[in-house]
């Protein structure tokens, strides 16, 4: 009898482990699949002008059409500028941060705009 009965607790031990494992695999791929993300940047031309737009994960996030942190609205005249531009926004994003942009962000980027 007291064989039984340590069979029925070796069973029963290795079931929770094995429950528990499962458990924790599923719950670190659910937490990965949740918090991973993907950006990516389409730069477009409209008018006599260029945008940017940030996808995440293939929708539509952001679309800018304006030079961000100057007054008025100014344009990106060029095509490398709204990518630049575009690139320093998906990067933030990327690691989390506000994709704030700021006359010193355009400023390191050599982006050209009217200071009004």
């Amino acid at each position: 009898m007291k064989r039984i009965y340590s069979y029925i607790t070796v069973f029963v031990v290795i079931s929770i482990v094995t429950i528990l494992f499962y458990n924790l695999q599923n719950s670190t791929i659910d937490k990965k699949d949740v918090n991973e993300t993907v950006y990516s940047l389409k730069v477009k031309e409209k008018d006599s002008f260029w945008i940017y737009e940030v996808y995440n994960n293939g929708a539509l996030f952001i679309s800018q059409e304006y030079i961000p942190a100057v007054k008025g609205k100014q344009v990106f005249k060029t095509k490398l500028d709204a990518e630049k531009i575009g690139k320093l926004v998906v990067n933030k994003l990327e690691k989390k941060m506000f994709p704030k942009i700021n006359k010193d962000d355009l400023n390191k980027n050599n982006i050209y705009y009217n200071s009004i």
